[in-house]
């Protein structure tokens, strides 16, 4: 919305330049003119440009812009209606390099063994939760902007115009997959189709998008976000062999993915509820060797949820050592 309304004011702005030179004054005149862009809202901006791709469509309905036209007319249909969907995409996108690696605190460990009821870590406070509240909890579905491990339902009390929006902007996907199969974007074209179909409660069709987005674009820049969410329901559907999959796809991917630390800690919890507990722990060990590796402060308090994740992970490693058969298994280990 911003950038069609920067858009709009800018060429507005040329025109009137242009309009105010004489037939005798030249172009290049215009690098001496001091042109200011600043916010301007102009009522409308999103409905004018889906208008204009809209009417563009009609005029010129095979060129080489009708691929982008069809694609960017459903992006803004879906815009409409919920904001950009590609939010979650550009948070996928390759992090920056990691920075040097700064001196980290090593956490003080106090490993009890014993059976898996028992206390995990001594500087832990005592946890009154259940082992069933606490897999539940350290397993359930991640802060990730989705709605993939929702029941397989269409969303009740949904307005009747915002569906029929984003069922229109599922039509031009597939138009557009169909048509233009060759199109330089379609992992995009998927991703944003995936998203719409999540947003309509229509979970398989979305997991069916994703399939084929995997199987067509293993090397998007959305394939990690992709394969987290089916990674996600996986694991929420107890089809931990697909999890597992899934999950491992984006560690293989390495730290440049803004996934890779959620990912390797969801993938020992796989391995962890299939009962290959060692299996678990080089998961688990992996992931808190990472984080002192990057200088990761693990008394900070600052980052609650990431505090917490840090203290579950040390339970979880407790545990699986305690269901390998105690002390032993961790002299062993």
């Amino acid at each position: 919305m911003k950038r069609i309304r920067l858009f709009i004011w800018a060429v507005s702005l040329m025109l009137v330049a242009c309009s105010s030179i004489s037939n005798k004054d030249t172009i290049a005149k215009l690098r001496h003119m001091h042109i200011e862009i600043k916010e301007e809202k102009i009522e409308g901006g999103l409905e004018k440009a889906m208008l204009s791709y809209q009417r563009f469509l009609e005029e010129t309905p095979d060129s080489a812009l009708t691929p982008d036209a069809i694609r960017r007319l459903a992006d803004l249909k879906i815009e409409k209606e919920y904001g950009t969907l590609t939010t979650g995409a550009e948070s996928a996108e390759r992090a920056p390099a990691l920075p040097a690696p700064k001196r980290a605190t090593r956490p003080k460990i106090a490993l009890v063994v014993g059976t898996p009821s028992d206390q995990a870590l001594a500087h832990i406070p005592v946890h009154d939760e259940s082992e069933a509240d606490f897999e539940r909890r350290a397993t359930r579905k991640q802060p990730v902007d989705s709605m993939i491990a929702a029941a397989d339902k269409p969303i009740e009390g949904a307005d009747d115009l915002e569906r029929a929006g984003t069922r229109e902007a599922i039509a031009l996907y597939k138009k557009l997959l169909n048509d233009y199969p060759l199109y330089e974007r379609n992992d995009q074209v998927l991703y944003q189709m995936s998203r719409a179909y999540e947003e309509l409660g229509q979970i398989k069709e979305a997991m069916a998008v994703m399939d084929r987005m995997v199987r067509d674009f293993p090397r998007s820049r959305y394939i990690d976000e992709v394969q987290f969410r089916r990674a996600e329901y996986f694991f929420a559907h107890r089809h931990y062999l697909d999890a597992e999959d899934a999950y491992a796809s984006i560690v293989d991917i390495g730290v440049s993915s803004s996934f890779y630390e959620i990912a390797l800690h969801k993938l020992g919890w796989t391995f962890y509820k299939q009962e290959l507990y060692e299996d678990a722990l080089h998961r688990f060990i992996a992931l808190m060797d990472h984080k002192v590796s990057v200088g990761y402060d693990f008394e900070q308090t600052e980052d609650e949820q990431e505090r917490k994740r840090a203290e579950d992970t040390f339970r979880i490693i407790s545990l699986s050592f305690s269901s390998l058969g105690g002390a032993d298994s961790v002299v062993e280990y």
